[in-house]
């Protein structure tokens, strides 16, 4: 329920001078009368001129420098008439920068009279800084408070507030921790114990919500009142009905799991002194005095080390000209990896320079039987001025590894709803893949560069701005965002595909170019200046995998030259300066007894190996091994399919499982190219097109399956082009559909009318149409033959596998049931049935593709 503002009630029998004058003594008296009247002077000074609401509330929007409205005002509980009148009371606020704008929580101090009449505004917090998520539907009932964030024309999440502090969720441990940790509360919140916060976030977002603070449950009894608060229950409307929820805050739960919800408590983690102090002060003086204080420190560090060097009579000299880099243009089966060594700039290479090492210790969590290493790790010294200067580098193969991305529990600052977990997920599935993760980018301050976890958008996108993004079905891509802020916009990459993205500064690398956009500034650093300190950036090379690179004394420039001489086309600058940037190699088995490995890429490395694992401040990137596995089907188990698989063989490209009667062949649609054949019984139209009854010599090298695709009838031909020659003219007929293979080797099914069908070089066949998204009343037809009979349908699913059911089946609906669209016969190499190069009916053939890695570098347009 919501608390309106209301005056404070006083003891009727006696007045609050007269009580106060009791317990004050006579000796006292009148020190405290000229206290209270200058208490009351001052308060009147900067008060309230009117005793109504809207007086307040307009005071109140002044002290939160916006908009309050009467309504949006709700009450903590008082702490007695005299604290109200010397201190003042909390509120909690609704406020907006300008009327009618997102409105943000904010937490005010008000100096009440004995009678509760308001007489200044002593104090403003604002709790969530959300610019662009309206908060809104604020309730409050003793020491908890609740509200909504609305964005994007969405319910995006639901917090609860514990006002009386932050309890377990403040992890301060030592004297100093709590010490600054209590600072830090007082100049966010007002209060040395803090804010508690527990978020509830919404994977499908609604478009309405209710809240309620109801009564705490009979049994309570007995139980401190912060343990035993009101619930919170959480109604979440949308066109498909209603979400019902009850919030746990003491559990950080629901008391009943709710689909598509999920809850994260607030953490107030403890930093180290240096940073806590750099951050207290830049809140106060701004970005400027940090950065030149920051500057002198690392360039007096800089003089000493080259001094150092210099004295100590180290001797290096470049080499005569910089060694070429060939980026992979055609790749075999290895794909290029591991990665081609890097040639030093300088004449003499120290041990091991260049030289990737795998990084594979008997505790790390493997791919497969057979399968390389899937990190390599080496050094390169880029620094023309600065032989000692290392640079660090980790190759990921991507064909093993996916990449993703978490926010941390204080950066990015989100515009809209909660903080980020600042956590790997806590989901089994993805825990135990995890095999590594490394730090982010910078802080919200420093730029305010985009950042969108699994469709959540923390950050928005800014127009040019170097981007990692990650895709529905795993791959990654690096490039400069387009001249947009919508997601997906300008990239030529579909908005919906898009699940994450992460942006910093400008491109570091792009092509050939260190620095294209001849950027000053690679960090708050004073202009004309280029500070050596930690840096870390992370890049896709030309043969599409990932590396991180690390030095703990570069420079930006140096930063990115180690990442193009190892092969990079394109890169990005990530976080800078000690503490702050790092890479962790780790198995997680179960968090439970810690039982996980985890180290450091170097001890250089300024962090706690548990970084990520448990609580991190700022976001951060981690790598799983992936999961080649087709997605369920049905509850039915995906084994590799028997038979010849593509390149390379220790990841299979071709799965297959049993649903009831029918057996489902999965095939990854990057690991194959498809090809149509005309089959030698195929009536002759007298279209003067004689088409190849053959696959091309090199193409057969390469078949791995084969479906017979049926022949047609004298007279009624179904339709078929082969290369681009119109065997047999496709007919736009109801519940026909062409499948067809284009010029690249790419399956699709369309409409018989589909404008693709009249494009060059392309292969297509019209088949009946038994499935469209949904079984149709096709899905029921019988098959010309009578009885059971062996027969196939194939379909195409929307991450681009092509699937094909086969069964002893009397109609299509068993079939179309366990996939998509039809066919006949199949065929697989390897096995005793292989395909044969020339067949009497049409034929559709698979040609097996090497395994190419899964990262790319898209360009704007």
């Amino acid at each position: 329920m919501n608390v309106a503002p209301m005056p404070l009630a006083a003891e009727p029998s006696r007045p609050l001078h007269v009580r106060l004058a009791r317990a004050i003594g006579p000796r006292w008296r009148p020190v405290a009368f000229a206290g209270a009247c200058a208490l009351v002077a001052t308060a009147f000074r900067d008060g309230v001129p009117d005793n109504d609401p809207a007086s307040l509330a307009r005071a109140i929007g002044r002290a939160t420098g916006g908009v309050v409205q009467p309504q949006d005002v709700r009450w903590e509980p008082s702490g007695g008439a005299l604290s109200d009148l010397a201190f003042g009371r909390f509120a909690l606020v609704l406020s907006s920068e300008t009327a009618g704008s997102p409105r943000d929580v904010w937490r005010v101090r008000v100096r009440l009279t004995p009678e509760g009449h308001p007489l200044a505004v002593t104090g403003a917090h604002d709790l969530t800084q959300t610019p662009l998520g309206d908060d809104h539907a604020l309730v409050v009932r003793g020491t908890r408070a609740a509200f909504a964030t609305f964005a994007y024309g969405q319910e995006q999440s639901v917090s609860e507030l514990e006002l009386s502090g932050e309890g377990a969720q403040n992890q301060a441990d030592t004297k100093l921790d709590r010490f600054t940790a209590a600072i830090t509360n007082l100049q966010n919140t007002g209060t040395l114990d803090g804010v508690g916060r527990v978020d509830v976030g919404f994977d499908s977002p609604g478009e309405r919500v209710g809240l309620a603070l109801d009564d705490p449950s009979p049994s309570c009894s007995g139980l401190s009142a912060r343990a035993c608060g009101p619930t919170l229950a959480i109604v979440l409307a949308d066109p498909n009905g209603e979400r019902h929820a009850s919030l746990d805050y003491e559990r950080a739960d629901l008391a009943q799991p709710v689909a598509g919800m999920h809850v994260e408590a607030a953490r107030h983690l403890p930093k180290r002194f240096i940073f806590w102090a750099v951050d207290t002060v830049r809140a106060v003086t701004g970005p400027a005095p940090i950065a030149w204080l920051e500057e002198k420190v690392f360039a007096l560090r800089d003089e000493l080390k080259q001094a150092t060097f210099k004295r100590e009579g180290a001797q290096d000299e470049l080499a005569t000209s910089a060694p070429q880099v060939l980026g992979a243009t055609e790749l075999g089966d290895d794909a290029a990896w591991p990665p081609a060594d890097v040639p030093s700039i300088w004449k003499s290479a120290e041990r091991g320079e260049g030289k990737w090492k795998a990084y594979a210790p008997a505790w790390m969590r493997k791919f497969a039987t057979g399968a390389p290493p899937a990190f390599f790790t080496t050094f390169v010294r880029p620094d023309e001025e600065r032989p000692y200067a290392h640079v660090l580098l980790v190759a990921m193969d991507t064909r093993q590894l996916d990449l993703d991305m978490e926010a941390g529990t204080e950066d990015p600052k989100p515009l809209t709803g909660q903080h980020g977990p600042g956590r790997l997920p806590r989901d089994p599935a993805i825990l135990t893949r995890v095999v590594a993760a490394f730090n982010g980018a910078f802080k919200t301050e420093h730029g305010q560069y985009g950042m969108m976890v699994h469709k959540r958008v923390l950050l928005p996108p800014q127009p040019s701005a170097a981007t990692v993004i990650v895709l529905q079905d795993g791959r990654s891509g690096f490039g400069t965002w387009g001249k947009t802020t919508s997601v997906g916009g300008l990239l030529g990459i579909p908005d919906d595909t898009i699940v994450s993205f992460r942006q910093n500064l400008d491109a570091l690398v792009d092509g050939n170019d260190v620095n294209p956009t001849k950027r000053a500034l690679w960090g708050y650093t004073l202009p004309g200046t280029t500070m050596q300190t930690e840096r870390s950036g992370l890049c896709v090379t030309r043969a599409g995998h990932v590396m991180y690179a690390w030095g703990d004394d570069v420079s930006a420039t140096a930063l990115g030259k180690a990442m193009r001489s190892a092969g990079c086309d394109y890169a990005m600058h990530l976080d800078m300066n000690p503490h702050h940037t790092g890479f962790l190699f780790m198995t997680i088995h179960e968090l439970r007894g810690h039982d996980y490995k985890s180290e450091a890429l170097t001890p250089l490395m300024e962090m706690s190996t548990d970084r990520y694992i448990e609580y991190a401040p700022k976001d951060f990137f981690y790598v799983t091994m992936r999961d080649p596995t087709p997605a369920s089907l049905a509850g039915a188990a995906w084994t590799a399919d028997p038979g010849t698989q593509p390149a390379p063989a220790w990841s299979p490209g071709i799965w297959s499982a049993k649903v009831g009667d029918v057996t489902v062949t999965s095939i990854d649609a990057d690991r194959a190219l498809f090809r149509i054949v005309a089959g030698t019984a195929e009536p002759d139209a007298k279209t003067g097109s004689q088409p190849t009854h053959e696959l091309a010599p090199d193409d057969k090298k390469r078949v791995v399956m084969s479906l017979g695709l049926g022949v047609s009838s004298e007279r009624r031909p179904r339709g078929l082009v082969v290369a681009g020659k119109r065997v047999l003219p496709i007919a736009d007929t109801d519940g026909v559909a062409a499948l067809l293979a284009d010029k690249d080797g790419h399956l699709a099914i369309v409409p018989s009318s589909d404008p693709s069908l009249a494009q060059p070089g392309i292969d297509a066949t019209a088949l009946p149409l038994i499935l469209a998204g949904a079984e149709t009343d096709r899905a029921s037809l019988p098959f010309s033959h009578k009885g059971s009979a062996t027969h196939a349908a194939l379909g195409v699913t929307r991450d681009g596998r092509v699937l094909v059911a086969r069964g002893d089946v009397d109609s299509a609906k068993p079939l179309a049931t366990a996939l998509k669209l039809a066919g006949c016969s199949l065929h697989r190499a390897g096995t005793p049935d292989p395909p044969v190069a020339r067949d009497r009916e049409s034929t559709l053939f698979v040609l097996g593709v090497a395994m190419k890695p899964r990262s790319f570098h898209f360009h704007a347009r």
